[in-house]
């Protein structure tokens, strides 16, 4: 089965010669099976599994390992500025954000001082960048300058951050209260704090309901995912999660019509349908599952995992219908697709060197 197009299949032979030009580790057809790794024996949906007693591996190639600036430290989330060319890396346990070139990885700028940076969004209708950081900031970063403009109060250790470009609002998840910061005037009004449960997890922007989605942790089961009205600061819908715990991750399907929420207490995937059903489908992930990312134009859904172990979702049928898996590296566990180029990025602690590298990835036959 063929997974690109011709002009796809173009489009990488070009971004393999730019790539090599740039001085990366250019390492052509080498997936999963050329680094040695095992499929895991994660089952498929439909109940069928590979020769290895696992689903088929999925068809990702390297097209390169990009030389990171830092520590072998843990990093988190990233973001994709699509209107600047960019890739946004926090590199967690440095205490920095990268900012990267989308077509080569190149680096464009190292902004240190940022205390454990997690959460990232990008807002170029207003030309700025947040970044939550320790003990409870949001830091805002001008996208022109790429350097540090402000930092406002959040919360307790915020995780997760959206950006409401309809009213100016940022939504900051408080992980560590359980609660979710509103933050009007682009970041800079009178922030209000609604409390949610014992501990959140992601959160994200539906325009089509202008509201903020949020993964919840309730004091009892089931987790929850939560709608809240940014204007009004007030939970307007509520999802019970059952066969969720530890509700983190989350993603909104491109239809509007359906949530992916990332369980990392028992390594699953939960779909939800957001109309009046609430219809929840599971289906088993890599160990910890984290961050997640959605490549439209495939209609596929990248769920990355603490382990390294990588699960993806074919979202363009009902329920949860996996394509396949691939271990781009250890603790490979952020990951951002773009949809543009459909590659994949994925920032290792350890690559080939044993240095930090932004490994990029793409769809391959």
């Amino acid at each position: 089965m063929n997974f690109v197009t011709n002009e796809l299949r173009g489009a990488v032979f070009l971004s393999m010669v730019s790539l090599a030009g740039c001085g990366s580790t250019v390492q052509s057809g080498a997936g999963t099976g050329a680094t040695g790794d095992t499929d895991g024996g994660l089952p498929s949906a439909d109940g069928s599994v590979g020769p290895d007693g696992g689903a088929a591996s999925l068809p990702l190639s390297i097209l390169a390992d990009v030389d990171l600036p830092g520590p072998s430290t843990r990093f988190d989330y990233q973001e994709i500025d699509a209107a600047n060319g960019r890739l946004v890396i926090a590199h967690m346990n440095n205490a920095s954000v990268l900012f990267v070139k989308i077509a080569d990885g190149s680096l464009l700028k190292e902004l240190s001082g940022i205390p454990t940076p997690r959460g990232v969004a990008v807002a170029d209708d207003v030309g700025l960048t947040f970044i939550t950081s320790t003990p409870g900031t949001l830091v805002l970063v001008d996208n022109a300058t790429l350097m540090e403009k402000k930092r406002v109060q959040t919360g307790k250790s915020p995780d997760g951050v959206a950006w409401d470009p309809a009213h100016k609002v940022v939504g900051v998840s408080d992980q560590g209260d359980g609660a979710i910061s509103l933050i009007p005037d682009s970041g800079s009004g009178a922030r209000v704090q609604v409390p949610l449960g014992t501990e959140t997890g992601n959160v994200v922007y539906d325009a089509a309901r202008a509201v903020f989605w949020i993964t919840v942790v309730a004091g009892s089961p089931p987790d929850k995912l939560v709608a809240v009205d940014p204007v009004a600061a007030k939970v307007t819908t509520s999802i019970d999660l059952p066969g969720c715990d530890g509700a983190h991750g989350l993603r909104i399907h491109p239809d509007g019509q359906s949530a992916f929420i990332a369980c990392e207490g028992n390594d699953m995937l939960a779909r939800v349908e957001l109309g009046d059903a609430h219809a929840v489908s599971l289906a088993a992930t890599g160990s910890g599952p984290d961050v997640l990312s959605i490549d439209p134009g495939f209609s596929w859904l990248y769920v990355a995992a603490e382990s390294g172990d990588l699960t993806v979702f074919d979202i363009s049928k009902p329920g949860v219908v996996l394509l396949g898996h691939d271990h781009p590296g250890g603790n490979s566990h952020s990951v951002a697709a773009d949809p543009a180029t459909h590659r994949v990025f994925f920032p290792l602690t350890a690559g080939p060197k044993g240095t930090p590298v932004l490994r990029i990835m793409q769809p391959a036959e």
